[in-house]
């Protein structure tokens, strides 16, 4: 096989990897906003926040909660190894409305803001309103660290997506929450998000952050360019 084709199916196989991963990345986020929803709720209502319940609806409601969790586990490693495999891969990148990104992920996590009460805000400054990046990576790390922020906050606090310009050129993602760390055990899957989060961006070129104050919040943050243009083989 000369080197041609040897490119040529190198650059197919590559393509089909790409595919492969934004398949799962996407099935990941579809079925995390209903299966968010029923853990938020079931949990609203296991806690009597929504009005007393028998001891009857409880048991079974602790059911649905435990098994609904099971099933988010077992998602998470579908979407973790999409995020891997998606980090190694081409971008592709497309214009982007960001708030309107930023907008969708902060609703597929709404179950689980509902079910601490925290409220969640956003801001994306009209400046950097579109960029021309890799949409599938822009969604995992906002949901990384979103998704960190609100299993370690405390109940009842603020959380803050923000999107500001970074010189002529880039632009800065921050999540910011209000308030001391949760004292409950959150177990790894937040530290795990975060993590990916952090290796998606410095795969794209960006740099990653983060600031504390005691007693007053922490924000997580990553730089990304505006355009993110990929050589392509050929």
């Amino acid at each position: 096989m000369n080197s041609s084709s040897l490119e040529g199916e190198e650059r197919r196989t590559q393509e089909v990897n790409r595919l492969k991963s934004e398949f799962l990345a996407t099935m990941g986020h579809d079925l995390r906003t209903p299966l968010n929803a029923i853990i938020g709720f079931a949990d609203l209502m296991v806690k009597g926040k929504v009005g007393p319940v028998s001891d009857d609806h409880k048991e079974y409601l602790g059911d649905i909660l435990s098994s609904a969790l099971h099933l988010l586990g077992l998602l998470d490693g579908v979407v973790d190894f999409a995020k891997i495999e998606s980090a190694k891969t081409e971008s592709s990148p497309g214009r982007l409305n960001l708030d309107r990104v930023v907008t969708e992920v902060r609703d597929i996590l709404h179950g689980l803001a509902a079910a601490k009460r925290i409220h969640v805000t956003t801001h994306v400054d009209a400046a950097i309103a579109e960029v021309a990046i890799d949409a599938s990576k822009l969604k995992h790390v906002i949901y990384g660290y979103l998704s960190n922020a609100l299993r370690v906050a405390p109940e009842g606090c603020e959380v803050m997506i923000r999107v500001l310009p970074e010189g002529s050129d880039g632009f800065r993602l921050e999540i910011e929450r209000t308030g001391s760390e949760a004292a409950e055990a959150t177990g790894d899957a937040g530290t795990r998000e975060r993590a990916l989060a952090n290796g998606i961006v410095e795969a794209e070129g960006g740099r990653v952050g983060v600031r504390s104050r005691q007693g007053i919040g922490t924000t997580f943050w990553a730089v990304l360019a505006r355009s993110r243009r990929v050589a392509r083989a050929g």
